[in-house]
Formats: C-alpha cells, sequence, structure tokens
C-alpha cells in the first residue's frame, strides 16, 4: 500500500470517518426511523401478514445491522493496532 494505509494519514482518517457516518445514516438512523414508522402506522395494516413480516424483515436487518457495526469497528480497532504496532511506522 506504500504507506498509505498509514492510520495517522488524512486520507485513511477521512476514509473512517466515511464508513462511520455512511454506517450510521444509513445503516442505523434510516432502519430504525423505518421500523418507528412501521409501528405507528400499523393499525393501516390490517389484519394480513403483511405487517409481522414486514416487521420481522426489519428485526432481521437491524440485527444485521448491530452484526456490521461490531465488524466495522474490530476492523477499525484492528487497523490502529497493528499500526501502533507497526516498528516500521514513524509518527
Amino acid at each position: 500500500m506504500a504507506g498509505i494505509r498509514d492510520a495517522k494519514s488524512k486520507i485513511v482518517r477521512a476514509e473512517w470517518v466515511l464508513n462511520w457516518a455512511t454506517f450510521i445514516l444509513a445503516r442505523f438512523v434510516s432502519h430504525i426511523l423505518i421500523t418507528v414508522k412501521l409501528l405507528r402506522d400499523a393499525h393501516k395494516f390490517g389484519q394480513g401478514i403483511e405487517l409481522p413480516l414486514a416487521l420481522f424483515g426489519m428485526a432481521g436487518m437491524n440485527l444485521l445491522n448491530v452484526t456490521l457495526g461490531i465488524d466495522l469497528f474490530h476492523a477499525f480497532k484492528r487497523e490502529r493496532n497493528s499500526q501502533a504496532n507497526d516498528p516500521h511506522h514513524h509518527e
């Protein structure tokens, strides 16, 4: 990577800021809002299978988002730790 993966570099910092911002906005906030909207509009669904199916789907997506967030956090920590333990790393 020719030094580009330096955890202190502005490019890598910007990449992580974008990773976290897109995760929070696209995966966390939007899915929470969709789930809240489903719950608030539950009366519009009637007695069919649509509401339970939608809620079950959103619960599954939110569970996947939690695991994705944990994986993203571990990748972030791993990259920071690998840079801190690199004997060729210059601060």
